[in-house]
């Protein structure tokens, strides 16, 4: 992705979050850029849709305005100003960014338990409980399988990796054993 949309899409979701702020719809909004950005994954006709340059401007317009019609007026509003500004392509940057911020803002952070077997509720429950306190903040964990772990699990929260694999632990003797 282009520096220059990378730099749009931050200056939209900021603007979006003050606007949320302003009105008090963060939440409606948040729930309706979800929607919106699922359905662009989802359906990938949409982009072709959007990017197609047999469709008319008004065409894109009409549709963008009736699929905006179904949301809250505010993000409807930036789905017709982005169709306007031929800028949709910046709609899953803006997304992820306004996620971000509203993390930011309610002291949210997000990683990903990655583990060789199937983890139960109390065990990631006690994890989550352990971040929560070291962290100070509130933890929201995504959990995968990887069953090349061996056993353990890896944990991922933003540059920080905390690897408790045994996959892990065998790589690190191996090198301390080469080292010698």
């Amino acid at each position: 992705m282009k520096t220059e949309d990378r730099s749009s899409a931050h200056q939209y979701s900021h603007a979006l979050l003050q606007l949320t702020e302003l009105q008090g719809n963060e939440e409606d909004v948040y729930k309706n850029l979800e929607v919106v950005s699922k359905v662009f994954q989802e359906q990938p006709e949409f982009k072709v849709l959007f990017r197609h340059p047999a469709i008319s401007a008004p065409d894109k317009k009409k549709f963008i305005e009736e699929f905006a019609g179904h949301m809250d007026p505010l993000t409807g509003r930036l789905l017709q100003m982005l169709c306007e500004r031929r800028k949709l392509h910046l709609l899953p940057l803006i997304v992820e960014e306004f996620k971000q911020l509203l993390r930011s803002k309610h002291n949210i952070v997000t990683g990903k338990l990655i583990s060789a077997e199937p983890m139960t509720e109390e065990q990631v429950s006690n994890i989550k409980r352990k971040l929560i306190r070291q962290l100070t903040k509130h933890v929201e964990l995504t959990v995968e399988i990887d069953k090349s772990l061996l056993g353990g699990y890896i944990l991922r929260m933003g540059d920080q990796v905390i690897d408790g694999s045994l996959k892990g632990r065998l790589q690190s003797i191996e090198k301390a054993l080469l080292s010698v």
